[in-house]
């Protein structure tokens, strides 16, 4: 019985598109993590490749063929931006436009310019090859412990497989050895199409492990009530924010909240009411910060924002947006609502400075005690400190 390498196909276009959306019900489309989105993008673009390639069987299409190809190119970029994504690295996906905008120009150049079907066979399988390889490097480069790393060394071997066998069929095409249809009988092409179908397996596989190590990790630097994180980690954040402002010459800020009388609220609402007090703070502060900003809790009813290249001045004025949003929405406990305000203490890095974390923290620590000191419900920069109070 002949392998009908069409079907094959056919049936792996099936199989990454339920994959793709597998992935993106169970994770949470909505950027839950960094990189699943991409990596679900990565799958559906195999999937329309593979649909494509197996639409040409049994009769050779030039257009379906590279369309095919220059998809499957583009799923295994994403892979690659997908890793990267999830190590905190963002980078640009133009290389799979580039790809596939190069392979159309190719399909342009065979149906109009008269290139020889080979010529664009061959070309699209040494580019498969080389995309295929650019996973490899940070899989081989990751170290990670466990299963993590396991999944890692499996993925590796598949891609490089699949680069190899891309390679080798790409050489069989230009010397005549294969036909240029890749859904064409021949064990060149079927090694080709199982290593294309390997790679998205291992490559779905080895990240959704990773995944999974990235959420135990999260929960170690997570504030358990608020979900934000928590005082190491807020620490280390700024400190890595601060490291990034002195390197390319931005300000940045801190602004640090104290819940006037929280200790008070425990007292007369019991812990489950200053617990919901504190969850709808951070409600209220998720909403005003921005995503590249930081947030994090202090520690008691203390949170700590650091405002990316942003002034003192920007500062305060996120702390009067915080004001006016507590005002107009307070908590409610038990069904009532619940007068609640806080102190806020500003300090800004500036460019040339050379403050870390902790001193950063101290001067903002400074300055909401004088907020304190003046009455509470206002924001004071430490630059302000011993000026008389602010109109507020």
């Amino acid at each position: 019985m002949q392998f009908d390498i069409g079907t094959f196909y056919l049936a792996g276009a099936l199989v990454s598109a339920l994959l793709g959306a597998a992935i993106g019900a169970g994770g949470g489309l909505a950027s839950r993590h960094n990189g699943l989105a991409t990596v679900v993008y990565a799958t559906l673009a195999l999937a329309a490749g593979f649909f494509a390639i197996g639409l040409g069987a049994p009769e050779y299409s030039a257009w379906l063929e590279c369309i095919g190809i220059s998809l499957v190119a583009v799923g295994a970029t994403l892979f690659r931006l997908a890793v990267d994504q999830l190590h905190g690295q963002s980078k640009s996906p133009r290389t799979p436009l580039f790809i596939l905008g190069a392979m159309l120009l190719a399909v342009w150049g065979s149906l109009v310019g008269g290139t020889p079907p080979q010529v664009n066979a061959a070309a699209g399988a040494f580019a498969v090859a080389a995309v295929f390889l650019l996973p490899v490097a940070p899989l081989f480069r990751a170290q990670e412990p466990g299963a993590a790393g396991r999944a890692h060394q499996l993925a590796l071997v598949v891609f490089v497989f699949a680069a190899s066998v891309a390679f080798t069929r790409g050489v069989a095409v230009a010397t005549g050895a294969a036909p240029a249809g890749s859904v064409a009988a021949s064990p060149v092409n079927v090694l080709f199409a199982l290593g294309l179908l390997g790679a998205l397996a291992a490559g779905a596989f080895a990240f959704l492990i990773l995944l999974r190590q990235r959420d135990v990790e999260t929960l170690a630097l997570r504030d358990g009530l608020t979900e934000i994180l928590n005082r190491p980690a807020l620490h280390e954040q700024i400190e890595r924010v601060l490291s990034l402002a002195r390197r390319r010459g931005f300000s940045c800020s801190v602004l640090l909240a104290d819940l006037d009388h929280f200790s008070q609220i425990n007292v007369d609402q019991g812990h489950r009411g200053g617990d919901e007090v504190l969850r709808h703070f951070v409600t209220l502060a998720r909403g005003v910060v921005r995503r590249e900003d930081v947030l994090g809790r202090y520690g008691g009813g203390q949170f700590a924002m650091l405002l990316f290249a942003t002034p003192a001045t920007g500062a305060q004025a996120l702390a009067r947006r915080l004001r006016t949003a507590l005002a107009a929405k307070p908590p409610r406990i038990q069904g009532l609502g619940l007068a609640l305000t806080a102190s806020y203490g500003v300090a800004e890095s500036r460019p040339g400075e050379e403050l870390n974390a902790a001193e950063l923290l101290r001067r903002a620590d400074a300055a909401l005690a004088e907020a304190k000191a003046r009455g509470r419900d206002c924001a004071v920069s430490y630059d302000e400190i011993g000026s008389p109070p602010l109109q507020r």
